[in-house]
């Protein structure tokens, strides 16, 4: 008993410990974070192009790769802003006799005129704004330039990650024994190999989504509905809570946009129907089993890395309790906690996978034959 008690302090210990350098190392740690994950996206193709270019050439162009697909999507997002601002005179009178209707109803309710309504409105504003300092403004302009900077230390990071992969894969292998080298090169192997499938079906998930979103609310005739589609999609990233902001936001652009609630209740019907595709469907047979932990692991880290990260930590957190699972079934002291992170039965992979790759080797064989 006092030996399971001294584990037991251990491990809280160790928690603890690490909370800390996460909560107070955010600004170093999340780059980094986004940086490993980015170059164990880009390893298999950066390990083909080095057969026949230089490393450096080689690594500039998959570090290119993922700069051009994000300014793409961006591009995409930032077309559709312009056409959507066109739209603006309608939006704010929508949003006007919104603010009306509202004022109607909290004064035969509660008997506050619509002009005390504003005057407090106004004053909780102002007390808000004077208790918070600095603005919306340069709040927003804050959170931009940071963001910027997070996504540009990422890819520096990822390019020299790429560049110098064989040396960090050998850091980890001088870490353990030598009789325990293949074992080590077997778990680093499976920690690259889950955060790859994981990053390429979400990336394949939100696709799907965005082109079913889009197609959904163009045919119920929602305005604007590429942009729509692809905040929404894009939102998704972000594990449960993501998805239902996602779906808000085409409902409630509906709401304020359209003349009746009837395209609102089309906009959600449709968005309805394809999350429950994304349920059932796309997210087990796309991004299947790759990140093989329970409901219960998967919340619990979603939760800690929104409380401990913010936004970053909320997208992060998950694959990297799927690393967190494998290196603990690999440790055998730490292998009750892998079983207590993971399904009972186990997760079955991705059913398109297994088609790809049942497809691939059937090709191969014909090849050969």
């Amino acid at each position: 008993m006092t030996a399971i008690f001294q584990r037991a302090n251990q491990y809280l210990f160790f928690a603890i410990l690490t909370v800390i350098i996460l909560y107070f190392g955010k600004t170093i740690l999340v780059p980094v974070a986004f940086a490993a994950l980015f170059a164990m996206l880009m390893a298999p193709l950066c390990r083909r192009l080095d057969r026949k270019l230089r490393r450096g050439l080689s690594t500039l162009i998959c570090i290119l790769i993922i700069l051009f697909t994000i300014l793409g999507m961006l591009a995409i997002v930032g077309g559709q802003i312009a056409s959507f601002s066109k739209q603006a005179p309608k939006i704010k009178e929508k949003a006007k006799q919104g603010i009306e209707q509202v004022q109607q109803f909290v004064q035969q309710k509660f008997g506050v005129a619509p002009k005390k309504q504003e005057q407090i409105a106004k004053e909780q504003a102002k007390s808000t704004s004077g208790k918070k300092g600095g603005g919306f403004v340069t709040k927003f302009l804050s959170g931009l330039t940071t963001t910027i900077g997070t996504f540009v230390l990422s890819l520096v990071y990822a390019f020299l990650m790429l560049y110098n992969k064989e040396q960090f894969e050998n850091f980890f292998l001088k870490l353990a024994n030598e009789e325990k080298r293949d074992k080590v090169k077997k778990v680093v192997g499976k920690i690259a190999t889950v955060s790859q499938k994981y990053l390429t079906g979400r990336l394949i998930s939100v696709t799907i989504i965005a082109c079913l979103y889009a197609i959904g609310l163009s045919i119920v005739g929602i305005k604007n509905a590429i942009l729509l589609a692809g905040i929404a999609a894009m939102l998704t990233v972000i594990p449960y809570f993501g998805t239902v902001l996602g779906g808000l936001i085409p409902v409630v652009m509906a709401l304020v946009t359209e003349d009746s609630m009837q395209p609102a209740l089309y906009a959600a019907v449709v968005l309805f129907v394809i999350q429950t595709m994304d349920n059932y469907f796309i997210e087990p047979n796309v991004v299947g089993g790759e990140v093989n932990v329970n409901a219960l692991t998967s919340i619990f880290s979603i939760i800690a890395g929104g409380l401990i990260w913010g936004i970053a930590g909320m997208i992060i957190f998950l694959p990297l309790a799927g690393i967190v699972k494998i290196i603990c079934d690999n440790i055998d002291p730490l292998q009750p906690i892998g079983y207590l992170m993971g399904e009972a039965g186990g997760k079955k992979p991705s059913k398109i996978k297994l088609w790809i790759q049942k497809k691939l080797g059937k090709d191969k064989r014909e090849s050969h034959a």
